[in-house]
């Protein structure tokens, strides 16, 4: 592929209703296979925070919740990368009824697109216990006690979003004090959840199922790039779903509310009992519903996390 293809809204001021619309589809109905969202510029975000004197470390959450306003209030930019100008070229029509603002598309080249993503992308701290770094920042000094590296391709889950955070949090802060000999990594995209859980149970055997080749492709290099190609593990694809264990330790399965439904009963009897189910990929008004479908005998709630419009549910597995 030497060519990609962006769309892009300008001056547009969606509310998170729309906003949250407009990402879910782009991604599911039009297999965009990357976001860029900006509103303010450097030197409106830098007069937020030197008015309080800032200039490193964590921010107070009072700072990013006005940033985060100031970026839901303020008409901005966003624009869309695709792989296909088919697919590029049907989003534009949709954003064109969809959204009143100007919109437009232009082709990029391979080498203008990687250079594009690696402007926007940087370190992310999930907890004192991991860091998820850009592939090309290995000399970054990391404080966490362990740190995974990705390349963004064309697998979905880079850390940056929220519900692959969300999952990462659940595992380092509520998981690693059970023993995980055996985990699924459920749409697995760039394998960067199943990944990280060779960080912390090295001898683990890891399965990454996905429905697209492209997304095992980018978790055998995101593998590679960590040094974990020795591990052991398998890729897997729904031709050969029949692969898969019997039972895990830890099932993530960060994917569709749809897709959860529809996999309700695979995900529950996958999961071991005194095992762990990592749910995401909810919209905050899908998570109830999903709780009360999952829960019951078999299946009790360990703790829900939301972060902007998305959330992530932790379940243990216990006997009838």
């Amino acid at each position: 592929m030497d060519q990609f293809w962006v769309v892009t809204l300008f001056h547009y001021q969606p509310t998170k209703e729309q906003w949250s619309v407009i990402e879910r589809d782009v991604i599911n109905e039009f297999q965009a296979v990357g976001i860029e969202e900006f509103s303010l510029d450097e030197p409106q975000v830098d007069e937020i925070l030197g008015e309080r004197s800032y200039s490193g470390g964590d921010l107070p959450q009072e700072v990013l919740d006005e940033v985060e306003f100031k970026v839901f209030n303020t008409p901005g930019h966003y624009r869309f990368f695709f792989s296909d100008h088919k697919n590029a070229n049907d989003f534009l029509s949709y954003v064109k009824k969809a959204c009143l603002c100007e919109s437009q598309i232009d082709e990029i080249k391979t080498q203008d697109w990687n250079a594009e993503w690696k402007k926007h992308y940087g370190p992310i701290l999930v907890s004192d216990k991991l860091e998820i770094i850009p592939s090309w920042q290995k000399e970054y000094k990391s404080l966490s006690q362990e740190q995974i590296y990705i390349y963004p391709g064309m697998g979905f889950g880079t850390g940056s979003h929220e519900t692959t955070y969300l999952c990462l949090k659940l595992f380092t802060e509520d998981v690693l004090s059970s023993p995980i000999n055996t985990a699924l990594d459920f749409g697995s995209g760039s394998g960067i959840l199943g990944l990280s859980v060779f960080k912390f149970f090295p001898e683990a055997k890891v399965d990454f199922y996905d429905i697209d080749p492209e997304a095992n492709k980018n978790c055998y290099q995101n593998a590679l790039i960590n040094e974990l190609e020795n591990s052991s593990f398998k890729l897997l694809l729904p031709e050969v779903r029949d692969q898969l264990n019997k039972e895990y330790d830890l099932v993530f399965a960060n994917i569709l509310e749809s897709i959860l439904t529809q996999e309700k009963e695979s995900l529950i009897k996958t999961t071991k009992e005194n095992g762990f189910l990592i749910l995401s990929g909810l919209l905050r008004p899908q998570i109830n519903g999903i709780i009360d479908l999952f829960t019951g005998e078999n299946l009790k709630l360990v703790k829900i996390l939301e972060k902007g419009d998305w959330g992530a549910i932790l379940l243990k597995k216990v006997k009838p």
